[in-house]
Formats: structure tokens, sequence, C-alpha cells
């Protein structure tokens, strides 16, 4: 599980995360009229688009890739981020999990 350390207050986010001899191109986007953010990823020929982030929520289980983001509430609040500064502010936090952690989670090898 690595923490994603460059995000900030921007509304439109694209970070290419080395995954493996590849990468994972993440594009967050907020949503300032329903105070939300939402993410895109692509990972070799595997795009998933439209994903709001929820706080401890997986949010690619069912996709079956070898990685997933998830966002932690360092505030205790139990709020989804809801502000644009809310990861910038360390308010909410969110990593990729990696092989290893999907492997603990769903029970198998996951391929990459």
């Amino acid at each position: 599980m690595r923490l994603l350390t460059n995000i900030n207050q921007n509304a439109f986010q694209e970070h290419n995360i080395l995954f493996g001899e590849s990468e994972v191109t993440l594009i967050l986007r907020y949503a300032s009229v329903v105070q939300q953010w939402f993410f895109d990823a692509t990972y070799k020929d595997f795009t998933i688009t439209g994903i709001k982030l929820a706080v401890n929520t997986l949010h690619m289980l069912s996709a079956n890739q070898p990685f997933d983001f998830i966002v932690t509430d360092e505030s205790s609040s139990g709020l989804d981020p809801f502000k644009l500064s809310d990861f910038e502010e360390k308010r909410t936090l969110i990593y990729i999990l990696e092989a290893d952690n999907m492997e603990q989670i769903r029970g198998v090898p996951v391929p990459i």
C-alpha cells in the first residue's frame, strides 16, 4: 500500500503512478456542484471512469485488477472527501493498494 503524496487542490489532476513494469494513470476530478471527488484510472488496456471516491471502500474490487485505491479519513469524521482541499490538507489520504495487498483481500493471486 503506497500513499499518493502529490494530490493538491486542483479540480482536475492527472497522476502517473509506477506500477510493476508499467504505470497506472489516475485522473482525479472534483465536482463542485455536488462537492465530491471522482476518479478515472487506466492500466495497460483497462480503463475505469467516473468512480466516486469514498472513505474505507475498495473502489475497483469487481474490476479484477492487481491494484485498487482506498481513501482514509484522518479527521475521524467518517465523511467522504467533499472539499477541494481535503487531500492537500490531509483530512483524507488516498493510497494505491498493490498486488500483494489485493492478494490478501481476495485470497487468491492476482495477475499483473
